[in-house]
C-alpha cells in the first residue's frame, strides 16, 4: 500500500513539475510616448546596454528606418541569436571589440515588418515600434518575451520627456 502512495505521489510531483515553466509568456503594449523617433530609439538601446541584469545587458539590435511613413523598428536578440556574432564582437568576451549604442538603421520604404522580414530572424527577445504622430509624441508598441519586453518598455518611458 505505501508503494502504490509513494508511485502516485512521486507521479502527481512529476505532473506539477513539469507544467512549472513549460512556455514561455509574451508580452505585448503599446501607448504615447514623448519625443523624436531617433532620441528614444537612441535612450532607449543606451539605457539597455548600461543595464545591470546580465540577460538585458547582452542583447544585441538591429534596427529598421521607414523615413516615408516616420517609423523605427527595434529588433532585440539574445546574445549569439543575432547574425554576424562572433567571439571578436560577442558582449560575453572581455576582450572583444563591442560597438555599444544604436546600430546603424537600415533603410527601407514602406510600413514597418512588411520589407524587413526577409532580414529577421524570428527568434528575437522582443521588437520595439515606435510610430511618429506629430513633432512632439510618437505612438510606441513593443512585443516579444514577457521579461525583456517589459523592460524595454519601462526603459523606453523613462526615456520618453513628460508630457
Amino acid at each position: 500500500m505505501i508503494k502504490v502512495l509513494v508511485f502516485s505521489f512521486c507521479g502527481a510531483l512529476l505532473a506539477a513539475c513539469a507544467g512549472i515553466g513549460g512556455e514561455e509568456s509574451s508580452f505585448t503594449h503599446g501607448g504615447k510616448v514623448s519625443g523624436n523617433l531617433a532620441a528614444l530609439a537612441r535612450c532607449t538601446v543606451d539605457q539597455l546596454q548600461s543595464d545591470s541584469r546580465w540577460m538585458i545587458r547582452t542583447l544585441q539590435y538591429q534596427v529598421f528606418s521607414y523615413p516615408d511613413i516616420a517609423a523605427m523598428e527595434i529588433y532585440a536578440y539574445s546574445e549569439g541569436a543575432l547574425a554576424g556574432t562572433y567571439a571578436r564582437n560577442s558582449p560575453s568576451n572581455p576582450d572583444a571589440v563591442i560597438r555599444y549604442g544604436l546600430p546603424i538603421p537600415m533603410i527601407h520604404p514602406g510600413k514597418p515588418g512588411s520589407n524587413a522580414d526577409k532580414e529577421v530572424d524570428p527568434d528575437y527577445s522582443f521588437v520595439l515600434t515606435l510610430k511618429r504622430t506629430d513633432n512632439a509624441t510618437a505612438f510606441a508598441t513593443v512585443s516579444g518575451r514577457k521579461y525583456e519586453s517589459r523592460i524595454a518598455w519601462d526603459t523606453l518611458e523613462t526615456c520618453s520627456a513628460p508630457e
